[in-house]
């Protein structure tokens, strides 16, 4: 079986007919052009169908990356995947000291991590269990499996140990390593950045370090946010992503992708069944995979690799229909929900109008309305109280459903409406200034009554400030605007290479034929020196020192004044750019060679030091203490300096010594 049978085998179901087809092909002729082929029609409509049906698969890559690094994520994160292929030496850079495997045993191979135990993906089973290890000796696990086996026979060898989103926020040098480099549009203008409360997997630093097969089973963020994902290396990782669009399609067929999220291995044979479709790539080192709000994905290691993530929200409409479109899943299938979408839109409208936001706000305050409307007629709720010191109170304590406007406290315990076990209702909110604030069209001002996050005595809302008051970036909202990211600067320093290599290549072709006309201008002022020579023998002296002068500017080009050898200075360049781009290579070469020649002149000036006698030492150094000489001027005595320097230094200590 030649190459090209075993990809469409591996990634593809063909049909008996194109099996037979594909094993009629051979590796020679493969080779050959499609015109030269046994059945030339066939096998190009064959080698068509198959390439379009991998296109497909393949997510779209960025290509304008200076231009997406400071423009907002919410106006281009609008689709379900992305890749960013982030330069060699960046990534090199980055990992060089944090992101290794040697570097993390160093640094962190004393902490205790919960492990994942499982089995391969091709087999039916997938069955999962977790227990605490330390990292140093997971890590002797990735170095050498069977010796860890034979070693700790409590494990069972026929399955997968892998580490999982591992929070690594307490990693200071790590956390701030990466957040340094990584393109700067993700660390601003992020929506999580008003969650009220911490939610656990969200909006935190985590790092993957996976071994060959293992894999993170289908699943989707909580509360269908953003996510981006970076790839370290050494290895690669296989991916899946579903559209959002069609996550349903699956659920009502396969009940158990939505009960119980990353359990579960999706194979590509219940997607085709269903006729779902997917994206299907290979992440490499260096790939950065940004996934859209919604995303359903699944991840497989192919050998042993280490990859970061964490998620964010892009503030569009994009992902607010998505997010929804989660809330309402949740409620059909009955699963509690773990993100408190209805606050968070909310604190995200009052700062930032979105016409979206508008009409699903409203809704929310409808519905609050009407429950609370048929408890008063049930004459259950007696006085309404507003107090605002409940925004921070998200979830309800026995339901875990989410609480909004109207809530019940009972000593230290929030419940919702559902759970009414007390007739005095609080409100956390004015109902009728949200109202108020959802039918003006004019810009919002934060406010005590209406903005969860602003500090009535310090007068300003902590939304915007809270990311710049912290020394060290511990998240990803804590990195400053004005900064600018590592990969940006040796993107901007490629380009302004490539773009001055064109000019100097013009300012080249502008010389030769400067140089061309020249040469010319000199061979007929030659011609008119050779027929004045005996009538003007004066002049003729002239003309010959002028034309020994060109010739000697011809041979010496060096000695012209030449812009190409300046270094120039580039404009415009970003904050974190303290260097200089030498245009092209020879300026490079021109540069050390002045240097070579600098040094070889020191050299020769430079005078060899004079070795001394033991006695004479003894006789400086006998002067040096008592007259307490300087140290470089010892120096200078006991021979780094020629003979002169030498006397007229010791006929100073015996001036000295005779006063």
């Amino acid at each position: 079986m030649n190459l090209f049978a075993e990809f469409v085998n591996l990634h593809y179901s063909p049909s008996p007919q194109e099996q037979q087809l594909l094993e009629e092909i051979k590796a020679e002729n493969l080779i050959q052009p499609i015109e030269e082929q046994a059945d030339p029609f066939k096998f190009k409509g064959l080698l068509d169908s198959y390439l379009d049906s991998y296109n497909r698969t393949q997510p779209p890559k960025i290509k304008d990356h200076l231009i997406k690094f400071h423009q907002p994520i919410s106006d281009w994160v609008d689709q379900p995947v992305f890749l960013w292929e982030i330069p060699r030496d960046v990534l090199d850079q980055l990992n060089r000291g944090y992101f290794k495997l040697q570097n993390i045993r160093h640094n962190h191979g004393s902490e205790s991590v919960m492990l994942t135990q499982q089995l391969k993906a091709a087999q039916d089973h997938t069955e999962k269990s977790y227990f605490s290890m330390s990292l140093q000796k997971y890590l002797d696990y990735l170095h050498d499996p069977i010796d860890f086996f034979f070693r700790n026979k409590q494990y069972n060898p026929n399955k997968i140990l892998s580490l999982f989103d591992l929070q690594i926020e307490s990693w200071e040098e790590e956390s701030f390593k990466l957040y340094e480099y990584i393109p700067q549009c993700f660390l601003k203008e992020d929506g999580l950045s008003y969650l009220r409360t911490k939610i656990k997997n969200v909006n935190e630093l985590q790092i993957n370090i996976m071994a060959p097969g293992s894999w993170q089973g289908a699943k989707q963020e909580p509360g269908a946010v953003n996510r981006i994902n970076l790839n370290h290396g050494p290895g690669d990782c296989l991916w899946i992503v579903i559209d959002p669009e069609h996550i349903e399609n699956l659920f009502q067929n396969e009940k158990q992708f939505i009960l119980q999220q990353g359990d579960y291995y999706l194979q590509r044979e219940c997607l085709q069944k269903y006729g779902i479709p997917y994206k299907r790539f290979i992440q490499k080192p260096g790939d950065l995979v940004i996934l859209g709000a919604g995303a359903y994905y699944q991840m497989e290691c192919l050998s042993t690799t280490i990859t970061t993530g964490w998620s964010y929200l892009a503030m569009n409409s994009y992902s607010y229909q998505q997010m929804m479109r989660r809330q309402q899943i949740n409620i059909k299938y009955q699963i509690k929900p773990e993100f408190p979408l209805k606050n968070l839109f909310l604190d995200i409208y009052i700062h930032n109008k979105n016409d979206q936001l508008r009409i699903y706000l409203l809704e929310f305050i409808n519905q609050e309305q009407k429950v609370i409307r048929e408890l008063i007629q049930k004459k259950k709720v007696y006085t309404l109280d507003i107090n605002y010191l409940m925004r921070k109170h998200c979830f309800c304590v026995e339901c875990k459903e989410e609480i909004f406007l109207f809530c019940y406290q009972i000593q230290q315990k929030v419940l919702c409406l559902k759970c009414d076990k007390n007739y005095q209702v609080q409100c956390q909110y004015n109902v009728n200034i949200l109202q108020l604030l959802l039918s003006s069209e004019d810009s919002i001002k934060c406010s005590y009554h209406y903005c969860s996050q602003y500090e009535q005595q310090n007068i300003k809302c902590t939304a915007k400030f809270k990311q710049s008051k912290k020394k060290k970036p511990k998240s990803p909202q804590s990195i400053k605007e004005s900064s600018t990211s590592n990969i940006e600067n040796v993107l901007r320093q490629k380009s302004y290479i490539q773009e001055e290599e064109k000019e100097s290549n013009q300012q080249k072709q502008i010389k030769k034929s400067d140089k061309k006309q020249n040469n010319r201008e000199l061979k007929v002022k030659v011609e008119q020196v050779d027929s004045f020579k005996q009538l003007k023998p004066q002049k003729h002296q002239t003309n010959k020192d002028i034309q020994n002068q060109e010739s000697k500017s011809i041979q010496n080009p060096e000695k012209m004044d030449d812009d190409s050898n300046k270094v120039i200075q580039i404009v415009d360049e970003p904050p974190n750019l303290k260097t200089y781009v030498i245009t092209t290579r020879k300026r490079q070469q021109i540069l050390e060679i002045k240097k070579d020649e600098e040094i070889k002149k020191k050299k020769q000036s430079s005078v060899k030091p004079v070795i001394k006698s033991d006695k004479q030492k003894q006789k400086f150094t006998s002067i040096y203490n008592k007259v307490r000489l300087s140290e470089e001027e010892m120096n200078e005595i006991l021979g780094l300096q020629n003979q002169q320097a030498q006397d007229r230094i010791y006929k100073k200590g015996e001036k000295i010594l005779t006063l």
